[in-house]
């Protein structure tokens, strides 16, 4: 995913007035709402502190991914801040955050906010592209050393085309990690295919390749839930389904973590479930 199609350039603060995790998550939603990202400043930053309270969203080597689900938004909206100090997230490897990309989707994009938050994740665990964002100078910098490094994880039409072509291969010795790869992907595809202005006839074909790779099963689920209550696939997150907002039982979050054999759904709202 190319990280800055979801940020503006002014949407990136090169140095965070804040002090501390909750004036930082409070500076970058009021930007986007300056910005005219958001319409409703208030809500979004109740979702996102609340959402903080459940678990820490500091996911280490100094970078921290608060966020929201937002209703009445049409895409994926993000802010950058910047902290050289460093602040305290209580992040899971206890060092302090440096970059913070706060996000704000609609309900009906939680694939894309995964996409996006595993693309900054695996861009960011590379000290050498940590530091030359924290080495830009301003906006306009930061900007395009994000645009720079994300565009090497844009695969070509081509490269997409081979990894469908050999996906037969891998359901031959189909499990439940294959199925929900293809899940995640035809989830993703969908909601591209949803709000795309350009390129549907391609996007409508990945879809329907994708579609012809799922175990019909799990397809008739997957189609019935889009249908009712997208989206159908979502994480656990502090044993929270991020479909309902219902917390599991322990011992059932706990089997979810550790049954990686087989494909779970929320024992509330029926959406397969996966822990990040």
């Amino acid at each position: 995913m190319l990280l800055t199609k979801y940020i503006a350039e002014n949407c990136i603060v090169p140095e965070l007035a804040a002090d501390n995790k909750a004036d930082a998550i409070k500076e970058l939603t009021h930007l986007l709402f300056e910005k005219k990202k958001l319409d409703d400043v208030a809500t979004a930053l109740d979702q996102i502190m609340a959402r903080e309270t459940v678990d820490s969203t500091g996911i280490g080597n100094g970078i921290a991914v608060p966020h929201a689900r937002v209703s009445g938004l049409k895409n994926l909206m993000c802010a950058v801040g910047r902290h050289r100090g460093g602040l305290d997230f209580m992040s899971v490897d206890r060092r302090p955050v440096h970059l913070i990309f706060l996000i704000c989707y609609p309900p009906t994009q939680q694939t894309s906010y995964l996409n996006f938050v595993a693309t900054a994740a695996k861009l960011l665990r590379n000290e050498e592209n940590v530091g030359a964002i924290l080495r830009a100078k301003a906006e306009k910098e930061m900007f395009q050393v994000l645009e720079g490094l994300s565009e090497k994880f844009v695969a070509p039409e081509e490269g997409y085309a081979k990894q469908v072509k050999s996906a037969p291969e891998l359901l031959k010795t189909r499990d439940a990690h294959a199925d929900l790869i293809l899940l995640a992907r035809l989830q993703l595809c969908q909601e591209m295919y949803d709000t795309a202005k350009t390129g549907k006839k391609q996007l409508k074909q990945r879809i329907d390749n994708i579609r012809a790779l799922v175990d019909p099963r799990l397809l008739k689920h997957y189609d019935r839930l889009m249908k009712a209550r997208p989206p159908a696939l979502v994480p656990i997150e502090g044993d929270t389904c991020q479909g309902c907002f219902m917390k599991l039982p322990s011992q059932f979050a706990q089997k979810v973590r550790q049954d990686t054999d087989h494909i779970h759904t929320c024992n509330n709202c029926s959406r397969f479930i996966y822990v990040l």
